[in-house]
């Protein structure tokens, strides 16, 4: 391929393929076969395999015709998915399929070549790579190709760990506490049950930490050695934790710190709620996960939740906020917090199986589900082999032992038409159904339907889960809310965050938050969301928004938590806001990339594609988000509003009004609905009604609009980019009077 072709296969963590910035909207690879065949020819000397082989690797449960058969159709998904950006990308014969390595570059081959590099440049870059374990959201349950990731984890986790304990070590020596836990905490939790990378990070912390924190981070090590392995820790753990005691680990020199890299990952960008999708204002500025392994291995999860508390996050304790254990596969996803519910997925069930096939279908929805609810870091859920014995049982039976508070359900009816799938949210404990929905797909590749209509109920059942613990919530007498249902209640209220009672209420529970909890990230980044929203959809806050604190409380959290999907959308709309939109774009894709269920990231980068000049195809990712959706998401509205800009853009007045009365069906009482109203009426030439609306939203937000209507814009020549008529109309509207 050219060098401006030039694509980046990434590996680590989950799946993903990002274009260079000459094509912002890179390949969106359907099928779940179909990304573990790149992975597979990414990850081989030569970069080829034979067919036989690779029929083996990806269909070995199937006949060997059947398994022929169902290559060639992959191969045809793939070219039909990689035409447009990468067209050659693929060199395909009779007896074998190579990737054309010219112009690609994959991140778990470059870990591999420069991970034994001690320069400070190679271990930054290779600490940067290391963003998760080797596709962590593509277990397929084949043997052969669940056995090849399994070895090829382990040789990526072995080479992470070599950066890590260099980056330990050398901070270490340099006297650069925070540098050091900050390495030993990625190494530890590479594989938590290994007791040689916990006495690196015990004895940083006994030098950097002092012998306190160290002993007490012992002591949790301990107790869970004896509780979940009635084991104690090996003979040179107690050796190490005796030196500890007897005040034997001299404390660190501090000097001046050396030029060690981050351990982490720098800041990038990615996504959030309903209510912080929105466009606002003047706006200046995907995989499906398979269970990992830390939720097959309660121990590992327990030893890597000390890891996080004990180095990192010893304030959370303090709060009195419990630690849920899927937290750190690799490295610190998201914060330490209460988990928004636990919940198990049952197998789906099929109406009137017409074969085997349908049954395969309902098993990989239910898989493909499952996978993607635990890419919400603040939900429990049951790994699907465990849920798989518990199919046939009585729903709080199963809750009971599992326990669990939810149960989701679902069926599948197939036909030659297309399918239905039928989703219920139930409260394992009354058996009574919370929620309920369905979604339907028109005939076509079984992959491919199993991950959109996964995708659709996932964010859909995240916040019905919020909204029934919230209705559960009940406070005590006499007593301070506990954090966690501050935290909670913040979260509802975002959800429904086009309104400025929702937002105001939001943010003055994350503030109560961050005032009882200083260094609470969660609040922390709730509070700089909540500005940044107010401003975007034009909601008047009891003291004005203040985008500078944002920014700074953005940045602190990013540095403790690179790869937090929530934190990367949060930063991607302040980008936005700020005109900034190239590094929107890739916040924005960045957070679909560690949560592939995240919709709103998915509409939000239709509608910057919108604002980069791109309309047509912003509005063709904007339908493809709503397709996915259920229909009452509750970004639906603002998916609206994106939809109208884009044809407003386009020059198609009358359909950008029917997307924005659609909103307002959607969303009453928002101030943003009534700027698009305003705006587009402009465009139609109905002054009237455009003077009607503006004056509503100066009614509602009187100082947001007189500070839009006041700002400086430089003039732009027609046709040039990025032009906004969205914008512009909406400042001809604010500045009457209209005649």
């Amino acid at each position: 391929m050219p060098e401006s072709s030039t694509l980046k296969l990434r590996l680590l963590g989950a799946f993903a393929i990002e274009a260079s910035a000459e094509r912002p909207a890179a390949p969106a690879i359907r099928s779940r076969k179909a990304r573990a065949l790149l992975a597979y020819l990414a990850m081989k000397p030569d970069w080829r395999a034979g067919r036989e082989e690779l029929a083996t690797l990806l269909w070995g449960d199937t006949p060997d015709a059947q398994a022929r058969h169902s290559l060639r159709q992959c191969l045809v998904s793939l070219r039909q998915d990689l035409h447009r950006a990468a067209p050659d990308l693929l060199d395909i014969d009779r007896e074998t399929i190579e990737l054309r390595a010219q112009g690609l570059m994959v991140d778990a081959r470059e870990l591999l070549s420069i991970a034994a590099c001690r320069t400070p440049a190679a271990l930054a870059r290779a600490a940067d790579l290391a963003r998760g374990p080797f596709l962590a959201d593509l277990a397929l349950d084949i043997e052969e190709f669940d056995a090849w990731r399994r070895h090829e984890q382990e040789r990526l986790s072995d080479a992470a760990a070599r950066v890590f304990e260099t980056l330990a070590a050398d901070a270490d020596a340099a006297g650069d506490g925070e540098r050091a836990i900050a390495a030993a905490e990625r190494l530890v939790a590479l594989d938590p049950t290994r007791e040689d990378r916990q006495r690196v990070a015990l004895k940083i912390v006994a030098r950097h930490r002092g012998r306190d924190a160290a002993l007490d981070r012992a002591r949790q090590i301990k107790e869970l050695l004896r509780s979940e392995l009635a084991a104690a820790p090996e003979a040179a753990t107690r050796a190490l934790i005796d030196a500890i005691r007897n005040g034997e680990i001299a404390p660190a020199q501090v000097e001046k710190p050396l030029a060690v890299p981050d351990a982490a990952t720098p800041p990038i960008a990615i996504a959030a709620p309903a209510s912080a999708l929105v466009p606002a204002g003047d706006a200046q500025p995907a995989p499906i996960p398979a269970t990992p392994y830390w939720r097959r291995r309660p121990v590992a999860a327990a030893l890597a939740t000390i890891a996080a508390v004990s180095i990192g996050s010893v304030a959370v304790f303090a709060a009195g906020v419990s630690i849920p254990w899927a937290r750190l596969p690799f490295a610190a996803k998201t914060p330490p917090g209460s988990a928004i519910a636990s919940a198990v997925v049952l197998p789906f069930r099929v109406d009137a199986p017409r074969g085997a096939d349908d049954l395969a279908f309902a098993r990989m929805l239910t898989h493909n589900l499952t996978a993607d609810l635990t890419h919400y870091g603040d939900l429990r859920i049951v790994s699907e082999r465990t849920a798989d014995l518990y199919g046939d049982r009585d729903i709080g039976a199963a809750g009971a032992e599992l326990g669990v508070g939810y149960a989701v359900i679902g069926r599948v009816q197939q036909s030659d038409d297309g399918l239905r799938a039928d989703v219920q949210l139930v409260d394992a404990a009354t058996r009574m159904t919370l929620w309920s929905d369905h979604v339907r797909r028109e005939a076509g590749d079984a992959g491919r339907l199993a991950d959109e209509v996964a995708l659709g109920l996932t964010h859909a059942l995240v916040v019905n889960m919020t909204y029934a613990r919230v209705r559960r919530l009940h406070q005590e007498p006499g007593q301070p809310p506990p954090i966690a249902d501050l935290m909670l209640r913040a979260r509802a209220y975002e959800m429904r965050g086009h309104s400025r009672d929702n937002v105001v209420a939001a943010l003055s529970l994350y503030e109560d938050v961050l005032r009882r909890s200083p260094n609470n990230a969660t609040a922390k980044l709730g509070v700089a969301r909540m500005n940044i929203i107010a401003t975007m959809n034009f909601i008047d806050l009891d003291k004005p928004a203040d985008l500078n604190r944002a920014e700074a409380l953005l940045t602190e959290v990013l540095e403790r938590f690179p790869n937090w999907a929530l934190a990367h959308n949060t930063f991607g709309l302040l980008q936005k806001h700020r005109r900034q939109f190239d590094a929107g774009l890739k916040s924005f894709q960045r957070a679909l990339e560690l949560n592939p269920s995240y919709l709103h990231a998915r509409g939000q980068i239709g509608a910057l594609l919108t604002r980069m000049g791109q309309p047509e195809k912003g509005l063709e990712v904007i339908r493809e988000t709503m397709r996915l959706a259920t229909a009452n998401d509750p970004g639906m509205g603002f998916w609206c509003l994106f939809a109208s800009e884009a044809e407003l853009e386009l020059g198609h007045e009358q359909a950008a009004l029917d997307w924005v009365q659609r909103a307002s069906t959607l969303m009453p009482g928002s101030p943003l609905v009534q700027a698009w109203l305003a705006s587009v009426y402009i465009a139609i030439g109905d002054h009237a009604k455009a003077a009607k609306y503006a004056a509503a939203l100066k009614a509602m937000a009187p100082l947001r609009s007189n500070e839009f209507a006041g700002r400086q814009f430089n003039p732009m020549p027609p046709g040039s980019w990025p032009r906004t008529r969205i914008l512009e109309g909406l400042r001809v509207a604010l500045a009457g009077p209209l005649g």
